[in-house]
């Protein structure tokens, strides 16, 4: 691959996506060439169908390389939350009297806490504050006169096996060097400002059949949850109850209007089997909105089970390809959470989409790191 170029997987929930991107001008990048395909997803930490996944990997990487016109021989690989778990970790060093801080402080602070888990392989570390003798936090001490040095860092780390085990199925398909990084803190720190994460912010991405819940505050993920749920299940359910086929319940699912008080002469047209049928409003609502319900408590659950406590007020950021496009979403998941939503997507109007936050963010984090 050229200089400056990176190429990023994303397991979706139902879709793998590789993208070869690089860095434009005023901090924003270019998307050179994309290959994607459908496959089974995964579920409560496993994938569904292990034995089709190099074979949907390959079909992906093929189509990228056919537009790109190279072979794609190194990758960074975004991790799904289902498969990574969180810890935090302080660290402190003595300098022995008041120095200035430099680069070299911090890499020696990180040395000095050798952290190793066992079983688990850390894919990313962040600080997310640094501590000084007089107490004050700091986000970079690079410059500061400090006699002590301390950090609360975040670790993300994924289980060896399954390290392992990508590993070999990348190999399979002819990339021989890849990089682990956590998707969650990747759309992090991508897709929430750095000022809206200085006390703190919760993300939510809701999948097709998955869901991630993180908080995180200034540069780290501070708690990690997840659950086998998405939109995908809203679909099912219309095609389960009004006996529609699977496409038709999503192209239903996409007219929704969550916040409408509708009459029993409205309704939702749609296409099924090539003719023009008519749903009630009212009912097909009421199916969407049990679903929902589900997912707006499973996420409740996650923050009331998160080690360190969210306080009240901080935001909730909802993103991904399951709920965040459905209109009238936002006031109802409020209403169940207690908390301010914000849908949230990638910012360039090119890709202003809750269902590409997870593969931009990945190569916005890929530059990030070559960029080091």
């Amino acid at each position: 691959m050229a200089k400056n170029e990176v190429a990023i997987l994303d397991f979706g929930s139902s879709k793998i996506t590789i993208l070869v991107g690089v860095k434009g001008v005023n901090n924003t990048f270019k998307i050179i060439a994309s290959g994607s395909c459908e496959y089974a997803g995964f579920m409560h930490g496993e994938f569904i169908e292990p034995e089709s996944l190099a074979s949907a990997i390959s079909y992906a990487k093929n189509q990228a390389e056919n537009v790109y016109g190279k072979k794609i021989k190194r990758l960074y690989v975004g991790v799904p939350t289902e498969f990574c778990c969180n810890t935090l970790e302080s660290i402190s060093m003595n300098l022995g009297s008041r120095v200035r801080i430099k680069e070299k402080h911090i890499s020696k602070l990180f040395d000095s806490a050798n952290i190793e888990y066992d079983n688990f392989e850390i894919i990313n570390k962040t600080p997310i504050y640094f501590m000084l003798d007089d107490g004050n936090r700091v986000l970079n001490p690079v410059g500061c006169l400090t006699s002590t040095l301390s950090v609360l860092s975040s670790y993300i780390s994924v289980e060896t096996d399954f390290y392992k085990f990508l590993d070999k199925i990348f190999c399979e398909v002819g990339v021989y060097t890849i990089e682990l990084i956590s998707s969650a803190l990747s759309e992090s720190l991508y897709l929430i400002e750095p000022e809206l994460r200085q006390n703190g912010a919760i993300l939510v991405d809701c999948g097709y059949i998955t869901t991630s819940v993180n908080a995180v505050i200034f540069e780290g993920v501070t708690d990690l949850k997840s659950f086998s749920l998405g939109g995908g299940y809203v679909a099912s359910d219309l095609m389960e109850v009004l006996n529609i086929p699977f496409d038709s319940a999503e192209q239903l699912k996409r007219k929704v209007i969550l916040s409408i008080d509708p009459t029993e002469d409205d309704y939702y047209e749609v296409v099924v089997d090539h003719q023009l049928r008519k749903f009630p409003v009212k009912i097909v609502n009421e199916i969407c909105l049990a679903r929902i319900d589900m997912i707006a408590e499973a996420i409740n659950k996650c923050l009331k089970e998160f080690k360190n406590k969210v306080s009240d007020d901080v935001q909730v950021y909802l993103t991904g390809g399951g709920i965040a496009f459905m209109k009238g979403v936002v006031p109802y998941v409020e209403q169940i959470l207690n908390r301010k939503v914000n849908i949230i997507a990638p910012s360039p109007l090119q890709f202003n989409k809750p269902d590409l936050s997870s593969s931009l963010s990945l190569i916005d984090a890929a530059i990030n790191i070559e960029q080091k």
